[in-house]
């Protein structure tokens, strides 16, 4: 379970995902957000979103693997705990 407290690359992790088997995904809670009161090509909104996929515990820790900082990356010690 400590592995998941690294500070990982949230990109690495979602790229990682398009690449391996998934055995089921689901979106939820979206919301969009206005960020003007014009609607138009220069104006902005954001997208949110909640996603989950289900992978094989050994194939989310590859991913993590890939996704976690180089070890001058992360707090001092915490390599050597491995």
């Amino acid at each position: 379970m400590a592995i998941s407290n690294l500070p990982y690359d949230d990109r690495a992790i979602v790229d990682a995902l398009k690449t391996v088997p998934v055995q089921s995904e689901t979106i939820s809670k979206v919301s969009v957000n206005f960020l003007d009161n014009e609607i138009s090509e220069q104006s902005t909104a954001t997208v949110t979103a909640t996603l989950s996929w289900v992978v094989s515990s050994a194939e989310a820790l590859r991913i993590l693997e890939r996704a976690a900082p180089a070890p001058s990356e992360s707090a001092p010690g915490l390599a050597a705990q491995g």
